[in-house]
């Protein structure tokens, strides 16, 4: 009786926070509130200062990291000098090239403002793209966009 009665809150729409703010992204738009909850429940919420490092050029990739608040420079570091390659805001996503291609960061992530970011580990964000084929391909077009922009940067530097 007590799951029949968590079944059906379930199925009424969930006005949580942290699933308004993943309705918001949208590679995650088309997800059921059930799915939403597994990504909050698998989720970390960690709060960054401005000018604090997300990641660093060479880190392993570990998670998808989802802004919830503030701005993400994400940049390209050769040793020498820093290429700016995108600023990333509320309800985008970084992080998917390097943890689909099970590869090191191949750039960094530094918190542009204060910001708040979802962090989604690696195995639970892969089973989640697995199982749904809407999201999968929402985050490939993204990926797809993301390799032709480093193409062009790759070309500059």
């Amino acid at each position: 009786m007590l799951g029949d009665n968590l079944d059906m809150r379930i199925k009424q729409r969930v006005g949580h926070s942290l699933i308004k703010a993943l309705r918001r992204v949208p590679a995650f738009s088309t997800l059921v509130d059930h799915d939403l909850l597994l990504i909050v429940g698998a989720s970390v919420n960690l709060y960054w200062n401005s000018g604090s490092i997300v990641f660093e050029r060479g880190d392993s990739a570990e998670a998808l990291y989802i802004v919830l608040s503030g701005k993400v420079r994400i940049y390209f570091d050769n040793g020498e000098n820093e290429t700016d390659v995108a600023t990333v805001g509320p309800g985008e996503f970084f992080g998917e090239l390097s943890l689909l291609r099970d590869e090191v960061h191949s750039k960094s992530a530094q918190a542009s403002e204060d910001c708040e970011l979802m962090i989604i580990p690696r195995e639970s964000f892969r089973s989640l793209i697995s199982s749904d084929s809407t999201l999968a391909e929402h985050i490939s077009e993204k990926m797809e966009e993301r390799l032709k922009a480093d193409d062009a940067l790759q070309r500059l530097t």
